[in-house]
């Protein structure tokens, strides 16, 4: 049998196929950053800029206590969507769904903010251990156990698409990742179309 003889069960490709997935293999991804997400970046840091002065500011005024109203419903509110999330991330995780990532990030920021303002509004109270206890024990583990994952899955994804398309270096941080665009036109794609390298 000679190398290039049909090996049984394989579907001979078209040279049309075949070239789109030389293409999308060969291709080098390019950093890109519109004008618009430019545009967006200026608005976080004005955002962020302001709103230092403003937590000054509730630091200063804010009475040291305040009763709220519906507060059952605040609670009971916070913790359905937090049951939703964590569901939403049990079923991503079983069906192995490239979307726990952003699940994740959700439900780990959940969960700090759950630990932070139950831990915050229990100091003094009797019940001021118990929250230690869960928040400490349970909710800030959890959390950042969420956080580990996004960052694992962020890092396997960003490090196979790295390798697929002949990055070198490949970076050791995720944080030292670009954001990256393929160029349509390189890939020969029409606009409704979407790149398939298993093809």
């Amino acid at each position: 049998m000679c190398d290039n003889d049909p090996v049984p069960g394989d579907r001979p490709q078209s040279d049309d196929v075949r070239s789109r997935s030389e293409k999308f293999r060969a291709l080098r991804f390019h950093l890109s950053l519109s004008r618009r997400a430019q545009l967006v970046s200026l608005c976080f840091l004005v955002g962020a800029g302001a709103l230092i002065p403003w937590t000054v500011f509730l630091a200063l005024t804010l009475p040291p206590r305040y009763d709220a109203e519906h507060w059952r419903l605040l609670w009971t509110g916070f913790d359905a969507a937090l049951v939703a999330v964590l569901l939403l991330a049990a079923w991503a995780a079983w069906y192995r769904r490239q979307i726990l990532a952003a699940i994740a990030m959700v439900a780990g920021t959940l969960l700090v903010c759950d630990a932070w303002f139950d831990m915050v509004t229990s100091l003094g109270h009797r019940d001021e251990w118990l929250t230690m206890l869960t928040g400490f024990g349970a909710e800030l583990p959890l959390g950042i156990f969420f956080f580990w994952l996004y960052r694992r899955m962020a890092m396997t994804t960003m490090s196979a698409l790295h390798q697929d398309t002949g990055v070198d270096p490949l970076p050791r941080r995720l944080r030292d990742y670009k954001i990256v665009e393929a160029e349509r036109e390189k890939l020969g794609l029409e606009p409704d179309e979407r790149p398939n390298p298993s093809k």
